[in-house]
This record gives structure tokens, sequence and C-alpha cells, in this order.
């Protein structure tokens, strides 16, 4: 059986979790720096037991079953969404940094994707069509959580692109002038994988990139600017945990 037609069961058999649990949530982290940023956020969490696949991990938050896993790039980003979302976990939260082509984006600002540009190579297999978009209503209470913490935010229309590498200056003046802001490897495929299993999903991604000003990964930060990104980071995955605990209170209405 080809494995987009597997059943939860499956998944449930394959990494040996019970059929009456599943992570209310699924943290999801884009990043080169796997195993630093996976020793940072398993840090939050108590009982953490990596799973039957490698880099996928569930712990507790405040006794709630998370999940996370270090994911870079689409293709990668789909197999953890899909096993979760098809267990039955309901909220898919990606984290990380992007790239920004808006001037008025700074680093350590984070942008809250609502329209993504589904271009990263994997979501159309999904269902997806040109766009997917993210939940209104999570998207709404992640912008104020980072408000009440004091981290900037800004909503975007969003690009999920399959390379960090195969990006011109040529590219990024014509995705400005589509009124794309900010730039990733897997928010739209994470979102396209949620729609088709009926999770929710939102996306928070700290500005590090400055595109519209040439500005790469790969160029140094002012001490200012790189506080402000770690910082900006810190803060996301706490309210990407204060959102898991809140949406297992107050489930949203069914139908």
């Amino acid at each position: 059986m080809a494995i987009l037609d597997y059943t939860d069961q499956h998944w449930r058999d394959a990494l040996g979790i019970a059929r009456d649990r599943a992570p209310a949530a699924l943290i999801m982290e884009g990043t080169w720096w796997r195993q630093a940023a996976t020793a940072s956020r398993l840090d939050y969490l108590d009982d953490v037991v990596e799973l039957a696949f490698p880099d996928m991990f569930m712990g507790k938050w405040q006794g709630l079953d998370v999940a996370f896993c270090c994911a870079y790039g689409a293709p990668r980003a789909v197999e953890p969404t899909h096993i979760f979302s098809q267990l039955g976990t309901d909220l898919l939260i990606q984290i990380g940094t992007c790239g920004s082509l808006d001037a008025d984006a700074s680093t350590g600002v984070v942008a809250l994707p609502e329209e993504c540009l589904a271009r990263d190579g994997v979501s159309q297999h999904y269902g997806a069509g040109e766009s997917v978009f993210t939940d209104a209503g999570l998207v709404e209470t992640v912008e104020k959580s980072l408000a009440r913490h004091g981290v900037p935010s800004q909503r975007t229309r969003h690009l999920t692109w399959p390379s960090l590498f195969a990006q011109s200056d040529e590219m990024c003046e014509r995705w400005a002038l589509e009124g794309i802001a900010s730039i990733d490897m897997e928010t739209s495929a994470v979102v396209a994988v949620g729609d088709r299993f009926g999770a929710r999903t939102v996306s928070m991604l700290t500005v590090w990139d400055q595109l519209f000003a040439g500005r790469t990964f790969n160029d140094p930060l002012p001490e200012d600017d790189m506080e402000k990104l770690k910082r900006a980071n810190k803060i996301v995955f706490e309210v990407a945990l204060e959102l898991a605990l809140a949406a297992k209170s107050h489930p949203p209405p069914i139908g």
C-alpha cells in the first residue's frame, strides 16, 4: 500500500501511540541548526520521548501532550505533519525564521502568514491550489499573544519556496510586485496537509533575511539585531505552547 493511502492505525502501530492518545499540537521548526533548536525547545517539556521515527518527539507541557519536530523544507515538513494530523492532532504550528520583502519588517518582527502561495513543490499533491490559508482565528490569537510579550508582528501575504538558495534578486523583485512580504520553505506545505486532514494551522516566522536590502542569513547581524532575533524566537515557542494549551481547553465548535 502506498503511504498516502495508509490509515491512522498504521501510524499508531509504527509509533506505538495508543488509539485514545494524540498530541494536542504539533510544533514544527524549519532550521539548519536542528540539534541546538531541538535541545532548546525540548527543555520546556517534561517526560520527553523520541518516537520510532527520528527527530519526532513527544513531551508534556503543563500535563498536555505536545509533539515537536525540526523539519527543514517542504518535503520533510509534510512527513510529521501528515502523520500527526492523520492521528487526530488538530493543531499544527509552524515556527522558524523567514526572509522579508517589506522594508518595514525589521529583524525580530514576527511574520504571521495569512494567504500562503504554495510554490513549494509538495502542496499540490495534498490538494492545494495556488494559495492556502492559515486559520484566521489562530492568527488573531497569536498576534495578541505576541503583543502581550512585547514582540512586534506583521500579517503577511506569504510565499513558500522550495529552496533557500534558488532565489535571485530578480525573483525577489517580482515577488515584491506580487505583494509578497515574507518567504519560507515549509508553511504552505504544512497548511496543505492540515487542510487535507482537517487540522487548523498557524505560522509564526521571525524575520531574519531582509531580502529587499540584499541581506541573507550569511551576512552578520549587528549585536542588537541578533538579540532581537533570539528573543523573538524564544517568545514564539512560548506562544506556541500557550496556544496549544488554550486550544485544548477551548476547542473550536464542530461543524
